[in-house]
């Protein structure tokens, strides 16, 4: 007889997956399953086992990693020399048959998820001399993997102990092996409901506002003009400006559009200057150095207008105030034979055209 220390090896199984939180879950599926293979019987029965092992069973997942399933399974063969062991003998066919319960632990996430399981059972026994019932503790190794919506596949090592009082022998302790293959068709259960959706973002308070005695948006520590006349339109300097107001420090890199992060601390400080001054609307007017074909660094020029005003926009400065325009290589306010030149005519500037 094989595997001697079984039934103590199923029972630690038992206990260990006891631990486990077996609830039930209404998005799990059930399913039906059919397995189909081949018995490898322990050498005791004296028994041909070249037959075919078939079994069906009925079951559902508990979460997405135990399944419990009701099965039935059965055997036959022949019984080896049974009229020269037992003249007279009843039964010329050897026939196994089960029911039992198994449930199985499935590891993974994978597409093929391997499982150990555990069962206990009743089997009917019937050869040569008798019939009878006897009590079974079932241990189960495979894989199983989804092949579709409804359709899974898998495939099955069953180890089998039952106690069978065989009056031929005085062995009445047995061990079977059934290896097989199978397929589960699943149905019913409920989708998952969708995750809830991540909270919207809280917008931070604005910051107090800082001491501005002409009322222009430009706080007094660089207020350089701190008596303008009310309602003027002034530049981040807090000077009145007539058309242009210069943003020093939005620069770009060479052949590019992104704006760089010290640009954009310059863009927020415009941003509530615009927001202060809400009839003005402005020009966002884009420049570039002489480098390129004077089509490529139109279109240059126009895209870095374009980044500044999405900004803008982002920063609450309502779009019908702004409108972008693209100069290229056109107005330098520095000599492109330099690498400093160049850099500075990199630029975008706010263009006042109404007030």
């Amino acid at each position: 007889m094989r595997i001697r220390t079984l039934v103590s090896s199923v029972l630690a199984l038992g206990m260990a997956l006891g631990t486990f939180n077996l609830s039930a879950d209404a998005s799990q599926p059930w399913h039906f399953t059919g397995r189909v293979g081949a018995a490898d019987l322990d050498s005791d029965r004296n028994t041909d086992d070249d037959d075919v092992w078939l079994s069906i069973g009925f079951g559902r997942f508990f979460g997405n990693n135990i399944s419990i399933d009701i099965e039935y399974d059965e055997f036959t063969g022949d019984f080896r020399d049974f009229n020269t062991a037992v003249p007279g003998a009843t039964f010329e066919d050897w026939k196994l048959s089960h029911w039992g319960v198994m449930g199985r632990y499935h590891f993974t996430d994978w597409k093929m998820r391997p499982f150990i399981g555990l069962g206990l059972g009743n089997q009917k026994h019937r050869n040569v001399l008798d019939e009878g019932n006897e009590f079974t503790y079932n241990l189960a190794l495979g894989l199983q993997g989804k092949l579709s919506k409804h359709w899974s596949g898998n495939a099955q090592v069953l180890f089998r102990r039952d106690h069978d009082d065989n009056s031929l022998r005085p062995i009445d302790d047995f061990t079977d092996m059934y290896f097989s293959i199978g397929l589960s068709f699943d149905f019913g259960g409920k989708a998952a409901p969708p995750p809830p959706a991540p909270e919207a973002p809280r917008r931070a308070p604005p910051p107090p506002p800082n001491p501005d005695l002409d009322g222009d948006g430009v706080i007094n520590e660089r207020d350089k003009c701190p008596n303008t006349r009310p309602g003027a339109v002034v530049d981040l300097d807090g000077c009145e400006v007539e058309a242009v107001i210069e943003l020093e420090g939005v620069n770009f890199d060479f052949d590019k559009a992104t704006l760089r992060p010290e640009a954009k601390v310059i863009l927020n400080e415009a941003a509530a200057l615009l927001q202060t001054h809400e009839r003005v609307v402005v020009e966002v007017a884009g420049h570039t150095d002489s480098i390129g074909t004077e089509s490529y660094n139109q279109g240059l020029s126009e895209r870095r207008a374009k980044a500044v005003l999405e900004y803008l926009v982002e920063k609450d400065v309502k779009a019908s105030r702004l409108k972008a325009r693209g100069y290229g290589e056109s107005m330098p306010v520095a000599s492109n034979d330099t690498n400093e030149g160049r850099a500075e005519n990199r630029r975008v500037e706010l263009i006042v055209l109404e007030r």
